[in-house]
């Protein structure tokens, strides 16, 4: 039963981090070597498909929006403290805007944007929580 005040959107970010760290935890150290190497591909994400306030996060999506799992992790392990203070800095204040726009998805499907928005909250939850 869903609990009326519940998020979906931090339910979802909450059961992301929760499985992230279930694979890590299942994982052998070849495996999550495997994805520790190179930098994750940088994607390129359509800004129409962005609300207008948001369009200036989409360099930070386009760079930690990673949706595996094992290279967002590795891209949260390389991150330097200044990278991590820069995304804190650009994400921190619009947060509950992004997580309304994430909201508003409801059951239709994300757009590639939305998801890549989704997955850099999800790095900066890991940056915070000290995800090795």
């Amino acid at each position: 039963m869903k609990h009326a005040s519940m998020n979906p959107a931090r339910f979802v970010l909450g059961l992301l981090a929760l499985l992230a760290l279930l694979g890590c935890a299942a994982t052998s150290d070849d495996t999550a070597q495997q994805g520790s190497g190179a930098p994750a591909a940088s994607q390129t994400l359509n800004v129409n498909n962005v609300p207008e306030d948001l369009r200036h996060l989409v360099p930070f999506a386009e760079r930690w929006g990673i949706g595996d799992d094992v290279d967002r992790n590795a891209a949260v392990d390389r991150a330097t403290a200044a990278e991590r203070a820069e995304l804190e800095r650009a994400i921190a204040p619009a947060d509950a805007r992004i997580t309304a726009w994430l909201d508003s998805f409801r059951q239709q499907p994300m757009t590639d944007e939305a998801a890549a928005f989704m997955y850099m909250q999800l790095a900066l939850e890991e940056m915070r929580a000290g995800t090795p």
